[in-house]
Parts: C-alpha cells; structure tokens; sequence
C-alpha cells in the first residue's frame, strides 16, 4: 500500500464506497454503495482501473485534502471547484480542495489500483449509521493500492465532458405497493407538485418538500422497503428511500423509482426541484 492523501476535512461528507453489499436485506442491512454509479465508475475508468475499484465519495462541498507522495488522481460526477471528467498529477505537499459546490451532489475520487480500504460484509462501502465502517475525518491517512505515479495510459479513457447535473428534473415513476390505496386526489397532487429537495436530504434519503398530500386511512403494518421507493410519511411529504435506507417501513409508498432515476435524483442539491411523471407519459 501507498499512503498518498491525508484528510484536513472531510467537508459535508467523504467516505469510501464501492457497489455494495447486495444480499444482506434480509437481514436488515442496506445495500449501501456508491450514490451515483455512472460518476464511480467514470473516475475508475479515468484512471485505468476497473470500475468496480473502491473511490472516495465527496457529498457537496468542503472536503479537504493534503497529498502524501506524488501520484495520479481522477475525478468525475459533481462539481465542486476541480474539474469533473479529468485526470491530474498532483505533488507531494499540494493541498487539494473541493470547497465550492457548482453543480451536482456527489463526486467520486479515484487513485491508480483504487484505495485501500477495510471491508464489512464483503463490502468497503462506509454505512455510518448500519454501524459499517465510518466517514473520513481529520488527520485519516487513505492510502492506495497501487504506486500512484503508475498510471495505465494505455487503458485508462482521456479527459471526458462532464455529465450534466440539472438543478431541476422530471423522475419516472412506477406505481408502489400502496398506490391504489391513496384517492385520486392525492395521486393527481403528487404529480402536479413540484418538489423541492430538502437540506435534510442524506444516503439513507432524499425528502422533499412541498404541499402535503392526503395519505391513505388506518394503520399499515411495517414490510420491506426497495432503494427507490416513494414513500409519503404521515405529514403527507415524500421521502425517496437511498442507498442507506431502511430495509423495513411502515409509511405507504405511491411509488418506486428504478436505479437510473435514483442515481439522477441523488445529484439534485438541496433548493434543487423534481417533478414526478408516470411511467407511461
């Protein structure tokens, strides 16, 4: 192992992620895994590994580093002040910051061979708060798994356009399980609504803000829970279920988004608008 950055702040949120721990629901752990998999797997490919090599996920704005050795670095999916879509050879003593958030949520930082990292369950993904693994914090060393002055040109892709990240969407919308269940009224008003991402928005959620909606009568019993699913809790405002969510819930869900709607949602800010459209439209 190399050890190549040092932590001086982890801003809003940096850990290390991977593509999960599929199978471990049943037992009540979340999948966990990287919030936008295109961006992960863009700075992998940036930089010659494979795609599913560990990166270091960064949420908004604030994350602060100091280089260990001299090396290569990738970076893609939101911007926060370094360029998304780009490689870089960065120096020993270099401070590298990523303290002004210009578009997107999450973006993911990749080192040649990807970074060394423990595992829980098979898994590097950090899922604070299922108690696997913990967010970066100030004096960490990370170090990679590869000489980083090693850089695989050859199969590594060049400098790419950045994906765009729009502060507004549309999101479409499969009926959930509680769909039927909820007046006419109240589906008309969910797709008439658009919902403004909330600054309380993390990896287990994103909830959204707007006018309440009328929730259907009576008592529903708790039963599994999908990343994706709408769920409209008793105030009548949605929350999104995400990466590190609950396995379990008892609030109906109107709908479900599948992982392509999930990973653009998970890129709108907080202040940021998604409007809903069913599937057929």
């Amino acid at each position: 192992m190399f050890k190549f950055l040092e932590v001086i702040s982890p801003g809003c949120g940096a850990s290390f992620q991977d593509a999960g721990r599929p199978g471990w629901k049943r037992f009540g752990v979340p999948p966990g895994g990287w919030m936008d998999p295109a961006a992960a797997a863009a700075a992998n490919e940036l930089i010659g590994n494979t795609t599913d090599a560990v990166v270091i996920e960064l949420a908004l704005q604030g994350a602060r580093f100091r280089v260990l050795c001299d090396g290569w670095l990738s970076v893609a999916g939101a911007s926060m002040g370094w360029m998304p879509g780009t490689v870089r050879w960065v120096s020993r003593g270099e401070e590298l910051s990523f303290l002004r958030h210009e578009s997107g949520v999450y973006a993911y930082l990749a080192a040649p061979g990807g970074w060394a990292a423990p595992e829980y369950l098979g898994s590097a993904a950090v899922s604070a708060r299922s108690g696997l693994g913990r967010g970066f914090a100030a004096g960490d060393v990370i170090s990679g798994r590869k000489d980083p002055t090693f850089h695989e040109r050859e199969h590594g892709a060049t400098n790419r356009r950045p994906a765009a990240h729009p502060q507004t969407i549309g999101a479409c919308v499969w009926p959930g399980p509680q769909w039927s269940e909820f007046s006419a009224a109240a589906r008309s008003a969910f797709f008439a609504m658009e919902w403004r991402v909330s600054a309380r928005s993390d990896r287990m959620g994103v909830r959204l803000d707007g006018a309440s909606i009328e929730v259907p009568a009576g008592t529903m019993l708790s039963e599994p829970v999908l990343v994706g699913s709408v769920q409209i809790t008793g105030g009548g405002q949605p929350v999104v279920t995400m990466r590190d969510g609950p396995t379990v819930g008892g609030y109906p869900k109107i709908g479900w988004l599948d992982e392509e709607e999930c990973r653009r949602l998970a890129q709108v800010p907080p202040g940021g608008t998604v409007r809903f459209e069913p599937l057929n439209q």
